[in-house]
């Protein structure tokens, strides 16, 4: 019979075969327990992919310019960030907050403000400057309304999908008796083939492109 490596598992006496059924049932039971920890991995579910994105150090107010000391980032699984969520701080360094963040909170699209009117603007459009045949339209038109657009001096209209982005502020306040208001325009969001109308209904290349716009009914 080969000789055990260790002197008190070998030899013919009880208690030495008592040591050597022990330390078989040990190995056993740990062969066993291995074999169901490589069963639990294999079962178990992969950890789900994760993203970084950009968020808050600390409170900010709105209409702050951001600056790296103002943000950190969070790694969150994908299916649990935000849409529009900010993956690399400096998309966020010098964008000016169009809300209040909290501490910790993610950073998206819509809490900057715009760089310009036509920041973020549709695949398809332009943007177009238009001046007001009527000033006093740009008070009752606002940024994302639909408008119908008219040549200044009446006919079909030139466009019927065009979206105000901005309204020009007041030159100055009409004063009664001192001649007629200061010219007022909107920037418009709208198709290319409807800009080169609107272009082509103004008669020329020189000068403001006058228009007449129109509220029109929501969809």
């Amino acid at each position: 019979m080969p000789t055990l490596p260790f002197p008190a598992l070998s030899g013919p006496g009880r208690r030495a075969r008592w040591r050597r059924a022990v330390l078989r049932r040990v190995l056993a039971a740990g062969c066993l327990a291995g074999a169901l920890w490589l069963v639990v991995l294999e079962v178990r579910p992969p950890p789900p992919p994760t993203v970084v994105v950009v968020a808050a150090a600390r409170p900010v107010e709105a209409g702050t310019v951001l600056t790296t000391a103002q943000l950190t980032t969070a790694t969150v699984p994908v299916g649990a960030a935000q849409p529009g969520a900010l993956t690399a701080v400096e998309e966020a360094v010098g964008r000016r907050t169009a809300a209040a963040l909290a501490a910790g909170e993610t950073l998206t699209r819509t809490r900057l403000a715009p760089r310009s009117p036509a920041d973020g603007l549709p695949a398809g459009r332009v943007a177009l400057h238009v001046v007001l045949a009527d000033p006093r339209a740009a008070d009752v038109v606002t940024a994302g309304q639909d408008v119908v657009v008219f040549p200044a001096v009446g006919g079909p209209p030139l466009a019927r999908d065009a979206v105000v982005l901005a309204t020009d502020p007041p030159a100055r306040e009409a004063v009664a008796g001192l001649g007629a208001d200061a010219p007022r325009g909107v920037v418009l969001a709208l198709p290319a083939d409807d800009a080169e109308r609107v272009l082509a209904g103004h008669g020329g290349l020189e000068g403001p492109v006058v228009v007449n716009v129109v509220a029109a009914a929501a969809s």
